[in-house]
């Protein structure tokens, strides 16, 4: 791709209406001074609506379009209410109960409605045998199964759970993290082709910080970020959209 993608996940850290128009506001005035970046936030479902000239997504999405699924916010709503994609099977959703089978459909589902998916994937524990390559290969092959004619948006997100909340220094390594990227990016030519392969943006988030941003950036392989709790601090933010300028 030819700009670089950071994706900012709000989580539940920005609560008011008031809050998160600060913050995005002073986020869009700075990052427009770095060329080749593009940024994209997810706010909590009740914030999209209030958030204008921002690229916006959800922090997840329902596999259902409609009807008796309390809690749930469809694809469709999202899309109304100004997002342009939705996050599915985050590490925490994943946690939660979301299954592979559940991440497929809503994969699925975001597509179908016009949503980029950010297909999040990443192993539990990383394993010397190299097994974790086979658990994050399972899941990207049953999220992606018979969805190559809805995945011209795609997005991947690699965030290795055990790497989530560490420091930068005792994170995921630059070579590691290319290594897995490379992998990521075979698969996807298994599944998509290889021309489409390539097209998808990959983008790393397990503890992304302003100290280990630029090593990953220029030696890890990765095309961004999504970044969780640094999103929300403009000055974390914007060093790591600084790590990411061409």
């Amino acid at each position: 791709m030819k700009k670089r993608l950071v994706i900012g996940n709000w989580k539940m850290y920005i609560e008011s209406p008031e809050e998160a128009k600060k913050l995005a506001s002073a986020l869009k005035r700075k990052a427009a001074s770095y060329a080749g970046v593009e940024v994209w936030l997810a706010p909590s479902f009740t914030l999209l609506p209030i958030l204008k000239g921002t690229k916006l997504g959800g922090q997840s999405v329902s596999a259902h379009a409609g009807g008796a699924h309390t809690g749930d916010v469809s694809a469709k709503m999202l899309k109304a209410a100004g997002a342009t994609f939705a996050i599915v099977g985050h590490s925490e959703r994943r946690a939660a109960g979301d299954s592979d089978e559940a991440v497929h459909a809503q994969l699925a589902a975001a597509a179908g409605a016009g949503l980029a998916p950010v297909l999040c994937v990443g192993e539990l524990v990383r394993e010397a045998s190299g097994a974790h390559f086979s658990f994050i290969e399972a899941q990207l092959m049953s999220a992606l199964r018979g969805a190559q004619s809805l995945t011209a948006r795609l997005v991947v997100a690699y965030e290795p759970v055990w790497a989530i909340g560490k420091t930068a220094q005792d994170a995921m390594q630059p070579a590691e993290v290319e290594e897995t990227v490379i992998f990521i990016r075979k698969t996807l030519a298994q599944i998509l082709g290889r021309k489409e392969a390539l097209r998808v943006p990959i983008l790393y988030g397990g503890s992304v910080e302003p100290d280990n941003a630029p090593k990953l950036v220029a030696d890890g392989g990765v095309n961004g970020f999504l970044v969780g709790h640094a999103s929300v601090e403009v000055d974390s933010f914007i060093e790591i959209l600084k790590a990411c300028r061409k």
